[in-house]
């Protein structure tokens, strides 16, 4: 089935519309934040109040904190497990690009201007005060993300399948459109794309094994990692034999590897 991996705007009407696409489609909504580890979610700090407010009661917050997304954030690998299961609005910060190579991913933007995302959070929590700042504070956030991860402009409609506009679109209608969207051919999961997150999926693990692994400390983040139908390239520059087969050992263990080339480069070290 179709993936629809979806931005997360304050004040978009975005939670409206992925709830109504899901309760047409019996989709599951997760909500997410690109996290780099596991362990790095324990760093992440809460949202604000006026968000959790903005997103549901305090029962849907906890729903939703507690189902896969773990609190919120979700990590590469896990995205892709997500999208391999399929049947998920994947709501949030960096799967939108993370899975912006996938064929059966729809990648989608609800959005609206400042002034109208003002109105929506003043008038749901009936504040007298206009919470500029608290978007702002998003907005810049959603960018930084999106800039350490894939350094990418969220904003640049190139980065979507479809953009809407809430201004002029209801919730329902945008709804709708994702409906007859997701009917479409053209997002039908097909031997393609499961092979394609398969790869995508592999190509994450290895290089989070890799960037966990002690003895490669810092250097693990200088081997990348390319896969296609399951064959593995290493390639970059290190400094020595040790670490170079180090790699390759990683790799190896990694379930599902089919063949593996391994192209990492050794560097030569000059002293004057």
């Amino acid at each position: 089935m179709t993936v629809i991996a979806m931005t997360r705007e304050m004040g978009s009407l975005g939670k409206d519309v992925a709830r109504e696409f899901a309760r047409r489609m019996n989709y599951t909504v997760i909500h997410h934040e690109i996290v780099e580890s596991p362990s790095a979610r324990a760093q992440q700090e809460e949202e604000s109040e006026v968000y959790r407010f903005l997103e549901g009661s305090e029962r849907e917050i906890e729903k939703w904190r507690t189902n896969r997304a773990k609190g919120g954030y979700l990590t590469r690998e896990e995205v892709f497990e997500i999208t391999l299961e399929g049947d998920a609005l994947i709501r949030g910060w960096g799967a939108t690009r993370l899975l912006k190579s996938i064929p059966n991913v729809l990648s989608v933007r609800v959005c609206a201007p400042m002034d109208f995302r003002i109105e929506q959070i003043k008038h749901g929590l009936a504040l007298t005060i206009a919470p500029h700042a608290e978007i702002l504070r998003s907005d810049a956030a959603h960018s930084q993300t999106l800039l350490r991860f894939f350094e990418a402009d969220w904003r640049d409609p190139l980065n979507y399948d479809l953009v809407m506009n809430t201004t002029n679109l209801s919730p329902q209608l945008c709804a709708e459109m994702l409906c007859n969207a997701v009917a479409n051919s053209a997002f039908e999961e097909t031997a393609e794309s499961r092979r394609e997150i398969r790869d995508r999926l592999l190509e994450a693990r290895i290089s989070s094994a890799l960037i966990a692994e002690r003895k490669l400390g810092r250097r693990g983040r200088d081997i990348h990692v390319k896969v296609s139908d399951a064959e593995v390239r290493l390639f970059g520059v290190v400094t020595d034999g040790q670490t170079r087969q180090l790699a390759e050992n990683i790799v190896t263990m990694q379930p599902g590897v089919r063949n593996l080339r391994n192209d990492l480069v050794r560097a030569k070290i000059y002293s004057e």
